[in-house]
């Protein structure tokens, strides 16, 4: 069967498409030369300069210091020439790293394009560097020759082929060759060629030199030439030829991309060799600049200084800014200033951490695989305990969960006529079977969709009706809220469901024999997302693998990578069917550790458990933590062996944090934040000082990124400022499941999740979460949707009105609290309206306190204005806090 092209699959309004789970570029597709074809980037920018209506006459690069200039026509000549001399007069061999240590000269650029027409390596480093940092690059990178000017010759050690000096009357010379072939052409240089080594210190450490390929540069240069043709299309002119002062030096990244953007537009670069701001200001006047990159310290000195009024900068119209962060403040002083130049910056914040490898996108893998292939390289002996039910006293080892994953899914495939991409939907409590279901049917591409036992039979409705499963795994308690699907259901506590674990003669290789790709969904889970009713978030295997795989780098760094480390035992407080408990089944798998299961949470069942089987650590929610400070339970039972507590789910009070480690000043609790659809964590503290930052939920988890918005203007906003938090990595969600409108809302064509948290980075990158844009009430870490209580309240034939609020309670952290205009003449009391929610909805939706009030403050389009009621609850003297 021919396979559909996602294109045509592809949402015109965000670019999402279903069936793969990815988000397109909205602009047209963007052809880039074959791989194959042998291409140099020079050859690249030369190539499209040549189709420019550039008179060779015009200036290509002024140096303002030195008054030196080169016309394109100059330039072009220079970079023949020089290609021409360096073969005829040198040995070089393609892939020879060439070291080039200059301040801004327009000899520079000539010298970047003929050696990389040449294939040989452009190894460009900061002039003022030392001699041993030097001495470093020059080892990293191997060069066998090196371009230098008189001052800088001092620094570079003997190379093969020596040191040219640019300021010498022998690199003249060699700028103005005559009677030269087509040298540039005739050389073979391959796109996947290294083009240039630029230096780095990476994410951390010494300096590294990254590696950038001629396909890099092409790939880069053939958007900004996309660019400038649809500017001229847009106003029936010939492309745009911006004059572009350089304030970032040759030898970076941005310098060095740039560089080759200009000559690929044909237009006017400006440099001196040392910068000054009155010396900018004044080229800015003379060669009429349209454009510059600047950092912040530029900024202000743009909107403090009077220097600016001497000069007419009105040929200026746009900065970018970035290296730094820059102040809201300062930028719209900027702007005020200058209110006709564009300043832009990106306002994104990275995780501090190096970026973790992942599998490539095209490798079939189920998540289940993937955590399975990591198990079978620990010293996990098969006898280990996998998990342990505390609450009937049953357990598994880890031999025994790889056979029942094993024959489950051998079952299901000689039983039941599943498709891949089918839903099961699973309604249990926790037990040692529920793991072995989720690990057999992710093996087999089978969608996992887990829902809450105490959910209502109408609630779980609504969730099917969603996912649309196929099958459903129960119990017999819960059989009864499931309707009718079209295999049926398997209840776990059965004979039958016994029977499908302890298979024989199963074909080898089972779970690799099916062929699950990573972008397929894994599993369906529910959430409120950031408003309304009940969605259902579709993570895929990629998600999980990428989370696992920050699990697996942080667990190996502990290890130090090859030493045998203890191991965790995890009591899970948080149900395996929320997205906190599902992401750390799968870690505990990776990991080869032990979990520990109870049916129904108590709270001195769980300090049994901690000394009985010597749990190290947990996931709670601040009302644990507060009971962990104020029950004197805790000292009945032997605790020592708990190690690390990890709060998420609601913010935890500087207070409950600061009195725990008063109490248990040998147990590390820290903070983190995430959401179902951030298919878990994104945020977290890492030791003892990341801990100590009370009220923070730590730093960006590795290959997450994220940035604060400006809910009004849209602007991403510095650290400091409060706005809603977006995220952006490879374990946000697909998707909500049959909702592409909810879909679009919350991700946008570049892959941000809008979270509808109003949250601020400090100027370390520790994150805060201080209020909610969405009006999730958060009760013990549960959401609870007030739009959904709402309407069961306005079903009511008594209440002609109702609003639902969060509630401040100490030990809940919020209860959902009812404000409800009754009908004229009804007497309907406060206990029947709790009633009346109690029984349908599960028991975390219960509405706690209600209050009577005449109407509910609304806007004029009829939002429920939610804060006048909060501030109305508080004001009363009904909160303790």
């Amino acid at each position: 069967m021919a396979e559909t092209d996602p294109k045509r699959l592809m949402d015109p309004k965000t670019g999402f498409c279903h069936q793969t789970g990815t988000y397109s570029s909205l602009r047209r597709p963007l052809p880039l030369p074959p791989i194959n074809q042998p291409l140099s980037v020079a050859e690249f920018c030369l190539s499209l300069f040549q189709r420019t209506s550039t008179d060779g006459s015009t200036t290509f690069v002024v140096n303002e210091t030195a008054g030196e200039s080169l016309s394109y026509s100059q330039f072009v000549s220079q970079v023949r020439s020089l290609a021409y001399s360096l073969q005829q007069r040198y040995s070089l061999s393609q892939n020879d790293v060439a070291f080039v240590v200059s301040p801004p000269s327009i000899h520079i650029p000539v010298v970047y394009f003929a050696l990389l027409s040449l294939g040989i390596i452009v190894s460009p480093s900061n002039p003022l560097s030392s001699n041993s940092e030097i001495a470093y690059q020059i080892q990293l990178s191997k060069s066998v020759i090196a371009f230098a000017t008189s001052k800088a010759f001092h620094k570079i050690p003997f190379l093969k082929h020596g040191t040219i000096l640019l300021d010498s009357p022998e690199f003249l010379s060699m700028l103005t060759e005559s009677n030269i072939d087509n040298i540039i052409k005739s050389v073979k240089v391959n796109q996947s060629d290294t083009a240039a080594i630029l230096y780095s210190s990476g994410t951390t450490g010494r300096v590294k030199g990254v590696m950038v390929t001629h396909r890099n540069l092409i790939g880069i240069l053939a958007i900004i030439h996309r660019y400038n043709m649809d500017q001229g299309k847009d106003n029936g002119m010939p492309p745009w030829r911006p004059v572009t002062f350089f304030t970032v030096p040759l030898f970076h990244a941005f310098g060095f991309f740039m560089l080759l953007g200009m000559v690929l537009s044909a237009s006017t670069v400006v440099l001196v060799e040392r910068f000054d701001f009155e010396e900018m200001l004044r080229a800015v006047e003379k060669y009429k600049v349209t454009a510059m990159p600047v950092s912040p310290p530029v900024v202000v000195a743009f909107v403090k200084s009077g220097l600016t009024k001497k000069y007419n900068l009105s040929s200026l119209q746009r900065l970018g800014c970035g290296g730094a962060s820059l102040g809201e403040e300062m930028a719209q002083r900027f702007r005020k200033k200058f209110p006709n130049v564009l300043l832009a910056q990106t306002g994104i914040y990275n995780c501090l951490t190096p970026t973790i490898p992942l599998p490539p996108i095209s490798q079939p893998l189920s998540a289940a695989e993937f955590c399975f292939s990591i198990f079978n390289s620990t010293f996990t002996d098969g006898a280990t305990t996998f998990s342990v039910n505390t609450t009937t006293g049953e357990a598994l080892s880890y031999s025994q969960f790889v056979s029942q994953v094993r024959s489950l899914a051998y079952s299901l495939q000689q039983r039941y006529s599943l498709s891949q991409h089918d839903v099961a939907f699973i309604l249990s409590p926790p037990s040692i079977h529920v793991p072995v279901v989720y690990f057999a049917l992710l093996s087999l591409g089978i969608v996992v969709s887990p829902a809450n036992p105490l959910s209502s039979k109408s609630e779980i409705a609504h969730q099917i009706q969603l996912s649309k499963p196929v099958l459903a795994f129960v119990t017999s308690e819960t059989s009864h809220k499931i309707p009718s699907l079209t295999h049926g259901t398997i209840l776990l506590d059965s004979p039958e469901f016994l029977s499908l674990l302890t298979q024989s003669n199963i074909v080898n290789g089972l779970t690799k024999s099916v062929k699950v790709n990573q972008s397929d969904t894994a599993a369906i889970l529910y959430s409120s997302g950031t408003t309304g009713r009940v969605k259902g978030v579709m993570i895929t295997h990629r998600n999980l693998i990428a989370m696992m795989a920050v699990i697996h780098h942080q667990n190996t760094n502990q290890g130090q990578g090859n030493e045998k480390r203890p191991r965790s035992v995890t009591f899970f407080t948080v149900p395996l069917f929320h997205v906190f408990g599902f992401f750390m089944l799968l870690a505990v798998v990776l990991l080869g550790n032990t979990v520990v299961l109870v049916e129904r949470f108590d709270f001195e069942e769980m300090l049994r458990a901690v000394e009985k089987y010597k749990v190290t650590g947990m996931p709670v929610s601040p009302p644990l933590a507060v009971a962990f400070v104020k029950s004197d339970l805790t000292k009945k039972y032997d605790l020592s062996s708990l190690q690390g507590l990890g709060c998420g789910g609601a913010p935890l009070g500087k207070d409950i944090a600061m009195r725990f480690n008063e109490k248990f000043p040998g147990v590390l609790l820290v903070q983190g934040y995430g959401l179902t659809e951030t298919s878990g964590g994104a945020t977290r503290a890492i030791g003892p000082e990341e801990a100590s930052r009370y009220g923070s939920v730590g730093r960006l988890a590795e290959n997450m990124e994220g940035k604060i918005v400006d809910p009004e203007t849209g602007e991403a906003l510095p650290p400091g400022q409060r706005g809603e938090l977006w995220l952006r990595g490879p374990t946000v969600m697909k998707g909500y499941v049959g909702d592409e409108k909810a879909t679009a809302e919350t991700l946008d064509s570049e892959g941000w999740l809008k979270t509808g948290d109003i949250c601020y980075f400090d100027s370390e990158g520790f994150l805060y979460v201080v209020d909610r844009l969405k009006e999730l009430i958060k009760y013990k870490a549960y959401q609870v949707p007030p739009a959904e209580l709402e309407h069961l309240l306005h079903s009511h034939p008594e209440i002609v009105d109702a609003a639902v609020i969060p509630y401040p309670d100490e030990e809940a952290g919020q209860i959902p609290m009812a404000y409800v205009v009754r009908n004229p003449g009804s007497n309907i009391t406060q206990a029947q309206v709790m009633d009346f929610i109690a029984k349908q909805v599960a028991p975390y939706k219960k509405i706690r306190r209600v209050a009577f009030i005449n109407s509910i403050p609304k806007t004029p389009a009829g939002k429920i204005l939610r804060r006048e009621l909060i501030n109305h609850s508080l004001s009363n003297g009904l909160s303790k806090l």
